[in-house]
């Protein structure tokens, strides 16, 4: 199993996942806390610069706002079919004072959920991403073969009686994957059931 460091900081989880290939961020936060994140990759031993690769699980200013940020520092951003759409809207909610730097479009690491096993091979990880609608329509899922997901802000239990409610069937998704530990956004790793 690969090596997890939460460097999360203001009540967010942010996760690197380090492998002899690779170090993927997955998530990273708000606007203009670029320092903090220093701050906490130097306190747990990471410097930026090996940081390859940044996953947002999705498109809201605590899980992406440093995301170009990132980008110029020379992280590849790596953006699901589902996201497209949601990086511009998220530059939209932006205010001046929030100094959110625009996430180019151009740039990105582009990839579908069905290429995702393949490309995270390449990490030297496996696993794949999948969609998991229910907290926003552009949340997406890591999932590892070692049973461990990290899912963003998917709530971590059903929120509805209802089969057929998003948030749901993201769960069944997730646990269809044979998933043990669920690493969320916010608050600490869940067992699943």
């Amino acid at each position: 199993m690969p090596n997890i460091v939460n460097v999360g900081y203001d009540s967010t989880n942010y996760y690197v996942i380090a492998t002899s290939k690779a170090k993927l961020l997955i998530d990273v936060g708000w606007p203009g806390t670029l320092p903090k994140l220093l701050h906490a990759l130097k306190r747990t031993g990471i410097p930026l610069p090996e940081i390859t690769h940044l996953l947002v699980t999705h498109y809201h200013p605590d899980h992406a706002g440093l995301a170009q940020e990132l980008k110029e520092k020379g992280v590849k951003l790596i953006v699901l079919e589902n996201q497209i759409a949601a990086i511009p809207a998220l530059g939209r909610y932006m205010q001046p004072r929030h100094n959110y730097v625009d996430i180019a479009l151009d740039d990105n690491i582009l990839i579908r959920t069905d290429e995702s096993r393949l490309f995270l091979r390449g990490l030297g990880m496996h696993g794949e991403i999948i969609i998991t609608p229910g907290h926003c329509d552009d949340s997406i899922t890591l999932i590892l073969d070692s049973g461990v997901a990290f899912s963003g802000d998917l709530p971590p239990v059903p929120i509805s009686e209802d089969p057929k409610h998003p948030v749901q069937q993201s769960l069944e998704r997730i646990r269809a994957h044979a998933v043990r530990l669920l690493y969320p956004g916010h608050g600490p790793a869940r067992q699943l059931e």
